[in-house]
Order: structure tokens, then C-alpha cells, then sequence
């Protein structure tokens, strides 16, 4: 796979939702693994046996739209520069009919596998002392004007050297001016403020700030949090 800088191999699948797969990708000329997420909305798109991606009969319109917005957000979270507690994005770019984002590769365990393997809950003085590096990095994240949008514990990474990581902007969009009012509904259970229930209702700061306490009630009492409506 040919991107913007250099080559990637892509070696398996990391995951795979309904608008995307990611990828362990090995990245030759940098010698180093890296996570390669590609656009790929399973209910408008085909794949070619030379791997090409294209739209559904009757689906180029959904498609380019979202091919559209993935790129334009792809570039966004490029553009953001190097936070430490947030996945590093290396590169951006359209091949094979479709888009790519390409991330540093993270091999720590999500924050709800962690306290699974600590007895179902991780004691507040384990973590809480690792928070700050992260919510600062949040804050900093919000002062350009981005939005993540669903931090959940899956989306919240602890590193082997016991730091955090977010990762997962899938769902990232700015939030300055009038644009925060027209932000699609993404939301998961437990996990979402009530603004996110509603269709165009105002999304900020907050949005990020309650599903990150939401997170962390749920990895310190390990029972899912209250819905917020």
C-alpha cells in the first residue's frame, strides 16, 4: 500500500467496524509497525479481487460523502501534532478507490481489559495518578477546536510503561462556532452524555469530559454507569 510517506505492508486485522478496518501494518523505511485504519462503510461498499474499493449500485453518493468526510478528518487528526497521551496519526492519504489514516501502533491493553484482568475493577490508587498527562492532552485537543466524541474504556489504552493512551477518532469532528450544532448522534450506552441522544443538539468540551468520568466510574466500580438520560 503506497502512501504519502513511503510503503506499508499490511500484515492482519486489528478490528473492524461498520465504516472501517484497521490493520498491523509494518512500515519498511521506517522499520516499524504501525496501524493502518482504512475507509470501508460495509453497507455501501464492494471490494474488487485487486483489492480496489467501490461503491454499491445506487450507493456512490453515500459513499463519496463518507470518503469525503473520512479524508477531511483524516487530515484534521494529522494536523493536530504529537500529544503523548493521544495516538500519534503519521500519515494520510486515498489509494484503491478509497482512504487511508495511518497511526503509530500501540500494544497495550484497552482500559476494560486491564481492570478485567485485575479482578473486574482497577484500584482508584492505581489510576487515578496516571490521569493528568491524559486529561491534559484532552484539553489541549479541545483547544483546537476537536472533539473525540466517544471516549469509552475500549478507546482508552494502557501502555506497558503504565501511561494511557487515546485513540480512536473515528467519531472526532471540530466543534468550533455553529458547527458543534449539527453533529451527527454517536453515542454508546453508559458511556454518553444526554446532548448526544439528541439529533443537532450542541456538543462541547463536556461532551469528551462526562464519558471520561464515565470511564473512569466504570473501571473503579466495575459496573456500567447509569444511562445519562
Amino acid at each position: 500500500l503506497s502512501g504519502t510517506h513511503g510503503t506499508y505492508r499490511l500484515d492482519r486485522v486489528l478490528g473492524q467496524g461498520g465504516f472501517g478496518i484497521t490493520y498491523a501494518a509494518f512500515h519498511p523505511e521506517q522499520n516499524r509497525m504501525t496501524a493502518v485504519k482504512e475507509y470501508f462503510p460495509v453497507r455501501c461498499t464492494l471490494r474488487n479481487p485487486d483489492r480496489t474499493v467501490i461503491p454499491k449500485p445506487g450507493r456512490e453518493e453515500e459513499y463519496q460523502a463518507g470518503l469525503d468526510s473520512f479524508s477531511r478528518e483524516a487530515q484534521m487528526l494529522a494536523a493536530l501534532g504529537n500529544f503523548p497521551s493521544v495516538v500519534q496519526v503519521l500519515d494520510c492519504f486515498q489509494a484503491n478507490g478509497t482512504a487511508y489514516l495511518v497511526m503509530e501502533y500501540l500494544d497495550g491493553v484497552p482500559l476494560h481489559q486491564k481492570a478485567a484482568q485485575m479482578g473486574g475493577r482497577i484500584p482508584p490508587e492505581e489510576l487515578f495518578p496516571k490521569l493528568p498527562a491524559l486529561l491534559r492532552d484532552l484539553e489541549a485537543i479541545h483547544q483546537l477546536g476537536v472533539l473525540h466524541r466517544d471516549i469509552t474504556p475500549d478507546n482508552i489504552m494502557w501502555m506497558p510503561d503504565g501511561t494511557l493512551k487515546l485513540l480512536d477518532f473515528g467519531s472526532a469532528r471540530y466543534s468550533i462556532g455553529d458547527k458543534s450544532k449539527s453533529l451527527d448522534v454517536i453515542l454508546k450506552v453508559g458511556y454518553a452524555p444526554k446532548e448526544q441522544y439528541i439529533r443537532r443538539s450542541r456538543q462541547g468540551p463536556y461532551t469528551d469530559v462526562y464519558s471520561c468520568a464515565a470511564c473512569l466510574y466504570a473501571a473503579i466500580t466495575g459496573y456500567l454507569p447509569p444511562e445519562s438520560l
